[in-house]
């Protein structure tokens, strides 16, 4: 006997309904102001620097040199690849531990989330070092490996294309683990307890029932890494291979020669514009835009 479950309608549903409410109780009382400072704030710091950029990209044929740049037309796959292996690493992870929050014992469960929430205060900066100690010739990883007799010769990992994989799912589990464990708990527990004693199995159950009203959170999440990975610059660039560098590095290396501003401003209006195709297209497809809350 297989278990269905209707499509989970909790995350939008009471979304829409909160803001109708709010809606209804500040219309027409005059509040109308509060929506200043917010949009003074997106015009400062969004479009008036998307605007200068802009302006410096058209000077000079900044488009056709960014085009011409062989450097920089060579990194956008190896970018497209970065972000689409870590965005499938980090929701497959990142889904395996919002899982394990929601059945952990309550202990094991806060311990889980203090150590989550522990990525957020520590500084990118720091962990990116972090991982460049590990990945040393004679670092920890290659004493580790020694110890047990699976390596003898020093380790060849740091600088190179596979050394920023690991470090870049490590920083962005946290953007797959909240937004999934949130989904989770709207999941209704009477669903699961149906299933069992209707006789489902843990995986049918997890297929069956758990994982579809998961989608919100695994779509938003996905969207968000995917994006965030195409544009990530200090892991890569400190980590990678020096010779294949992504579209960020590129943009930061045009941004720091002589004469080349133009270019490196075309460069980001173009990794910008990508940005805004892959999450229209993930929009059209998946409506990431509801998931996230749209009334």
């Amino acid at each position: 006997m297989s278990v269905r479950s209707t499509p989970a309608q909790t995350l939008p549903v009471p979304a829409r309904r909160a803001s109708s409410r709010l809606r209804g109780a500040f219309g027409g009382s005059g509040v109308a102001w509060l929506l200043a400072p917010p949009l003074v704030f997106l015009a400062l710091v969004l479009l008036v620097p998307l605007g200068y950029l802009v302006y410096l990209a058209a000077q000079e044929s900044g488009f056709s040199r960014a085009l011409d740049n062989s450097i920089f037309t060579d990194s956008i796959p190896r970018t497209f690849l970065l972000a689409a292996v870590v965005t499938a690493f980090a929701m497959v992870l990142g889904t395996i531990y919002a899982l394990a929050l929601a059945v952990a014992p309550r202990w094991a469960a806060v311990l889980m989330l203090i150590a989550l929430i522990t990525l957020f205060w520590t500084s990118l900066l720091v962990r990116t070092y972090g991982w460049m100690i590990l990945y040393f010739p004679r670092g920890p990883l290659y004493d580790a490996l020694h110890a047990v007799g699976l390596r003898e010769r020093p380790l060849d990992v740091y600088q190179t294309d596979l050394a920023s994989y690991p470090a870049m799912v490590h920083v962005m589990l946290p953007f797959v683990v909240l937004p999934v464990y949130a989904s989770l708990l709207q999941l209704d527990p009477l669903q699961v307890r149906a299933a069992r004693v209707l006789g489902a199995k843990p995986l049918l159950i997890l297929r069956s029932v758990v994982l579809p009203q998961l989608r919100a959170g695994m779509l938003a999440a996905g969207v968000l890494v995917f994006i965030m990975s195409l544009g990530f610059y200090i892991t890569p660039e400190m980590l990678g291979d020096p010779n294949g560098a992504m579209v960020a590095g590129v943009i930061g290396g045009q941004f720091n020669l002589p004469g080349q501003t133009s270019t490196a401003a075309a460069m980001s209006i173009l990794l910008v514009a990508v940005i805004v195709v892959v999450y229209a297209a993930a929009d059209k497809l998946f409506g990431v835009s509801k998931h996230w809350g749209r009334s």
